[in-house]
């Protein structure tokens, strides 16, 4: 393994969390000994760059920007390296995506039919499509990403069209009514307060989005919505901001009054969309 990390130097201390800043160090140090000079930059966003990190619950979300297209032997020495990380006694061991895209493809405004090296634990790194929420991803990488390596990110990718997040967001209203009108394992897992508040805050962030043409982390996009929102909403919001994310037992009305903010929200994107 390489310490020599060449233009894309590491940062020593990219975030507030010295756990978090020794594994991104690992991570970027052992990906820079395989890619080598096709290690164009490592960003994490997700709830870090957004500023609703919790250390003990939330994933460390990383994209690695890099130098063309990865060949089939590179993508096998990730997955080997990726593995070998699932097995490590590091706490983040079970919290970690990542993608690794060609920086030129950064630019693109949105996902393409492409394969890319994507890991969505507890899966293998394996080839896979960019997920339909990708302007989103982009968006944070630009605006808030947190450098590992590299240059800027304002540097790799031009600003996001407001609409793009909101036709992301929308495809997420959209999949997840589907869910809750045909697939009843996805409502009885409203039924976890863990799950309901990732629905009730996602959903926040959602209306948060398209109204404003931009991303907010959860707990911000709901104290947003608290203010601006009907009060029937308050209770709700307040709960998902103040309980513990744990797997007890949600009321069955505290169940009923997310899916009729799902279905709120989703007539809030249908308006958008009409006009």
């Amino acid at each position: 393994m390489s310490d020599h990390l060449g233009p894309a130097a590491a940062q020593q201390q990219p975030t507030p969390y010295p756990d978090v800043n020794a594994v991104a160090h690992e991570l970027v140090t052992s990906v820079q000994a395989i890619l080598g000079a096709r290690l164009a930059g490592m960003y994490l966003v997700g709830s870090l760059a957004l500023g609703d990190f919790g250390p003990r619950e939330s994933d460390l979300d990383l994209i690695i920007a890099t130098i063309g297209a990865l060949s089939d032997e590179l993508v096998a020495a990730l997955r080997d390296l990726h593995q070998r990380f699932d097995h490590s006694a590091s706490s983040w061991a079970a919290r970690l995506d990542a993608v690794y895209i060609p920086q030129e493809v950064l630019r693109e405004p949105s996902p393409t039919a492409a394969r890319y090296p994507v890991l969505h634990w507890p899966d293998l790194l394996m080839l896979d499509q960019l997920e339909s929420g990708w302007p989103i991803q982009r968006y944070t990488l630009r605006e808030y990403g947190v450098v590992v390596s590299g240059p800027a990110p304002r540097s790799l990718l031009d600003p996001v069209h407001p609409d793009e997040l909101r036709r992301a967001s929308a495809a997420k209203v959209e999949d997840w009514r589907a869910r809750a009108h045909g697939d009843p394992e996805w409502v009885a897992g409203l039924q976890v307060r863990r799950e309901h508040t990732y629905v009730v805050m996602t959903l926040c962030r959602l209306l948060y989005t398209l109204d404003t043409g931009s991303v907010a982390s959860k707990r911000m996009a709901a104290r947003w919505a608290a203010r601006t929102r009907a009060s029937r909403w308050s209770e709700l919001i307040e709960r998902a901001t103040t309980e513990p994310r744990d797997t007890t037992a949600v009321p069955q009305d505290a169940v009923n009054d997310s899916l009729a903010l799902l279905e709120y929200t989703y007539e809030h994107y249908r308006q958008w969309q009409a006009t």
